[in-house]
């Protein structure tokens, strides 16, 4: 037992290390854009098919040498293809779009605390799986998220939150699509691994994406600066967050890893901070401060079970929340 748990804590603090160096990742990948869409005007529709179109090849040429069996065996799997292709549509392009729209209708600010909505769905889903009330760790640690959501988004003016509904209709849809993002893949990454699941994904939203976008008959005329912030948008905001973050979404779970991605918003506005100069408030400092206390409570070892009804990998934890599975845990990683 003590073996199962010693094991059981080690992926579980693996996959919660993956999920914070995706979410560095994205928070670079967010100052990129920024550059990209307020410096040189780039379209965001433009970015997003780029990224998709880049990085979905590269995944699956990987997958080829390093993985062929099991690519190989999803191509030929109808059932699962199809499962594939229901990600690509909410986990890829869906989740991208209605942010970006939620953006459009609002401000970047309400659209981050809108699409963090997502948690609670995330974690009812794992209750109701589990088929209990939320821990008190959960609860706390869902209330620091969001919290720290609140002070970074409307820097302490609640008030400045009234929205269109046209505003609001895409917030609540992107936190549906984060919500789905986190929950849709988890038998895709059990059984195919994070690349194979990555390059699929993305490959399939290409597909679906380019024949509308049409990227390739958009001149770009950019300097350097610009074509180093695309290439970070591609490598780390999309090939490596990808893989980082699903591999923790497999490891510690969807709920774990929705909590740790609010470190996005906090990379994000240090990455902001240091390249372009944007000015950091106390409230920014607040919502950092509420966010890392949010991490250290996800973070700390659960209790071996039977000693508590809060040992997060105890019986009464959900396999959605703590990214355990009903079989002796895997060792290996994609």
């Amino acid at each position: 037992m003590r073996i199962f748990v010693s094991q059981r804590g080690s992926r579980v603090t693996r996959g919660i290390v993956f999920a914070i160096l995706g979410a560095l990742c994205w928070g670079f990948s967010g100052t990129c854009a920024s550059v990209l869409t307020t410096q040189y005007e780039i379209e965001v529709w433009w970015i997003v098919c780029m990224r998709l179109m880049t990085a979905g090849p590269f995944f699956l040429a990987v997958a080829l040498v390093a993985d062929r069996r099991r690519l190989f065996s999803l191509v030929r799997n109808p059932r699962a293809m199809c499962h594939m292709a229901i990600y690509a549509v909410v986990g890829v392009i869906f989740v991208q779009y209605a942010y970006t729209a939620a953006i459009k209708f609002t401000n970047t600010g309400t659209a981050l605390l809108l699409q963090q909505l997502g948690l609670l769905i995330i974690m009812g889903y794992a209750c109701l799986r589990a088929r209990r009330l939320p821990l008190r760790r959960e609860g706390l640690a869902l209330f620091l998220a969001l919290a720290g959501a609140v002070c970074i988004a409307t820097q302490g003016a609640v008030t400045s939150l009234a929205i269109s509904e046209v505003g609001l209709a895409w917030g609540v849809a992107s936190a549906v699509a984060l919500a789905g993002y986190n929950l849709i893949p988890i038998k895709l990454l059990d059984e195919y691994g994070s690349f194979i699941t990555n390059g699929m994904s993305l490959t399939l939203g290409a597909v679906a994406v380019a024949p509308f976008v049409r990227p390739w008959e958009t001149p770009v005329q950019m300097p350097f600066e610009g074509w180093f912030a695309l290439v970070g948008i591609i490598v780390f905001g999309t090939a490596m967050a990808y893989v980082l973050y699903l591999q923790g979404v497999k490891d510690a779970g969807p709920v774990k890893a929705s909590l740790i991605a609010v470190l996005e918003p906090v990379s994000g506005m240090a990455f902001s901070a240091a390249w372009i100069g944007t000015p950091v408030t106390l409230w920014d400092a607040l919502g950092c401060v509420l966010i890392g206390a949010m991490m250290i409570l996800v973070s700390l070892p659960a209790k071996e079970p039977g000693n508590s009804s809060e040992a997060i990998g105890g019986a009464e934890a959900s396999a959605v929340f703590t990214g355990d599975e009903a079989s002796e845990p895997r060792t290996d990683s994609a």
